[in-house]
């Protein structure tokens, strides 16, 4: 069955936008999940990790297969290496008054690269590289819990406005149930099947929660894996020991797995004593993008570099379905279902990701002491794209919030490299700017990442360890109302931490 964009607005009215995105659309508002599939920190080798990600104006790393393809001419051997990351997550959330903690963590590969380098031929082409790569772009893991006690709403509140909006009538709801499997084809269906909500009077809209008591305890958990990642093919000259071109090719993988629960307590209930609220989003894609860059040797100590990588172009397929669990008081509500369920669903759209574009410094030491680098790195998050191939009004509906929710950004980066002898010392920094036109949840969402690490590097191998640590402050909205004083957000303060290795050998 193909899922209906107001349908999934029941599981994912999450993550800092606020109600009037969502409700304008009349469902889930999708440039939240482009920017989250879109927001790359710092990727690559340990060595660039290590160095804030400066790698505009650098070359001989694997990581130039996606960063700048021009890098690549300035290998003069053959290379393959591997990089495992370890990442964790410290999560802090404040809600209603009241603080919870939550830490997870992950280990994977955040790049493969086999780099084929050769001689030049005639008199300008002095050497080329040939590149295949695999690399992490995005790391979408969380994990948070919150818990409060709510004087003002409960979640049936938002059941019961979104029924309301919709304007269907009980019998509707009914037929939209299955008593066979106790799932219902609709949102709605579930939330009256479950005994959350009840027409006002007669059989139609306007709709109430049924359980009308307060204070409501309420508690949460969130959880999430994932990643985009992509297998580059590049390819990168040196033209005169002066001039460097690099093109690229990225076939984009997106894996993203979601689990969230929102549980309710009454400690003053006529009919119930609480329920438990869960969403299972699974989202699976693929795409492509293209990149071009060039590095220019201005002087002996000083090189130039600049890069431009395309929007990845990526078909998305969601699998969603969510349930609720109910523990009603005695002698109250009747029913056969203590748990009803959505049918899983399954929705596919289109999704663009911003251009990113990159221009940065490198000033070399004398004596090959190391070097100071810099970029700017442009990424063009107002041009994001979500689009329905049957649905053009929803699709410009979609455009239109995220350019009024999202602004371009500017991320600015800075590393250093010294050298004594065989060993590599490293530094590194990089700011992102907040990328909202306006605050969402009062909160500066604006980044420092601060990074550093130490390599050897032999005539045979090499090896690099870089550190990277970032704290960031982000929100989360259980379900919103249409008076925004009856709800509330969870503050979000997150500590993010990842151990980088890469060890590779030249032939």
């Amino acid at each position: 069955m193909k899922i209906t964009r107001i349908f999934i607005a029941s599981a994912l009215i999450l993550g800092g936008i606020k109600a009037q995105a969502q409700l304008s659309l009349g469902g889930h508002f999708y440039g939240e999940d482009a920017f989250k599939y879109s927001q790359s920190k710092i990727i690559g080798s340990a060595r660039m990790q290590a160095m804030g990600g400066s790698y505009a104006a650098l070359g001989a790393d694997a990581s130039n297969a996606y960063s700048n393809p021009a890098g690549l001419g300035f290998y003069n051997r053959s290379e393959l290496s591997i990089t495992p990351v370890f990442n964790s997550l410290n999560t802090s959330s404040l809600y209603t008054g009241s603080t919870s903690n939550s830490s997870t963590s992950n280990a994977n590969i955040g790049q493969l690269g086999l780099i084929m380098s050769s001689n030049g031929q005639g008199t300008r082409k002095k050497r080329s590289s040939f590149a295949i790569t695999y690399s992490k772009q995005t790391n979408l893991l969380t994990d948070f819990s919150y818990a409060g006690q709510n004087k003002r709403s409960s979640m049936m509140d938002y059941f019961a406005e979104k029924a309301t909006r919709r304007g269907v009538d009980s019998g509707t709801l009914d037929g939209e149930f299955n008593t066979s499997t106790g799932t219902a084809s609709t949102s709605t269906g579930m939330y009256y099947q479950a005994f959350m909500i009840d027409p006002v009077s007669g059989s139609g809209a306007p709709y109430t929660k049924i359980e009308k008591s307060l204070p409501v305890n309420q508690t949460g958990k969130n959880s999430s894996t994932g990643s985009q990642s992509q297998w580059n093919v590049a390819y990168g000259v040196n033209l005169d020991d002066k001039t460097y071109i690099g093109f690229s090719v990225g076939f984009v993988r997106l894996n993203y797995e979601y689990l969230g629960s929102h549980n309710e307590q009454f400690p003053q209930g006529k009919v119930f004593n609480g329920f438990a609220y869960t969403d299972d989003l699974n989202a699976r894609g693929g795409g492509i993008n293209l990149g071009v860059g060039t590095i220019v040797k201005v002087s002996e100590n000083i090189s130039l570099g600049a890069n431009i990588t395309s929007p990845s172009w990526i078909s998305v397929t969601e699998l969603y379905n969510s349930s609720i669990t109910i523990d009603v008081k005695p002698n109250t509500i009747v029913t056969d279902y203590k748990t009803v369920s959505t049918d899983e669903n399954e929705y596919t759209y289109n999704l663009k990701t911003p251009l990113k574009a990159s221009g940065g410094a490198t000033f070399f030491f004398p004596g090959k002491k190391g070097f100071i680098t810099a970029d700017a790195e442009y990424v063009g998050y107002s041009q994001m794209g979500i689009s329905d191939p049957q649905d053009n009004t929803w699709s410009a509906e979609q455009k239109r919030a995220i350019k009024n929710f999202y602004k371009d950004a500017v991320n600015l980066k800075v590393g250093a490299e010294y050298r004594i002898e065989n060993i590599r010392l490293r530094v590194g920094a990089k700011f992102m700017p907040d990328p909202y036109k306006q605050k969402v949840d009062n909160l500066d969402r604006s980044q420092m990442i601060l990074t550093g690490g130490v390599g050897y590097r032999s005539s045979k191998f090499f090896v690099d360890i870089a550190g990277v640590f970032n704290k960031f402050t982000t929100a989360y909205t259980p379900y919103e109302l249409a008076n925004t004083q009856n709800y509330g957000s969870v503050n979000l303060n997150n500590s993010q931490k990842s151990f980088v290795i890469s060890v590779g050998t030249f032939f």
